[in-house]
């Protein structure tokens, strides 16, 4: 199963990262980049290979599991003893 990459673009003047490309154009006009997430550490990378081989991923392996940030952010509740 390979990974499927996130495609997203990188504002030059500021370094913000957005999810559409209009938004972007009306961050900072006019120099922007398109790109991809590194799937592990979230990096910006030009190319699909920079972003798979910035933290060794391996796209045949499963996901890693999500982290205690992420889990209260979807609403699962921590046990206290």
């Amino acid at each position: 199963m390979a990974t499927k990459l996130e495609t997203v673009w990188k504002c030059h003047e500021c370094g913000e990262i957005h999810d559409d490309e209009d938004s972007t154009y009306e961050c900072c006009r006019p120099d922007v980049s398109e790109g991809y997430l590194c799937p592990e550490c979230a990096d910006f990378h030009r190319s699909e290979a920079n972003a798979l081989a910035c933290c060794e991923h391996d796209p045949d392996a499963p996901p890693p599991p999500p982290t205690a940030a992420e889990l209260e952010a979807a609403g699962q509740l921590r046990m206290v003893p």
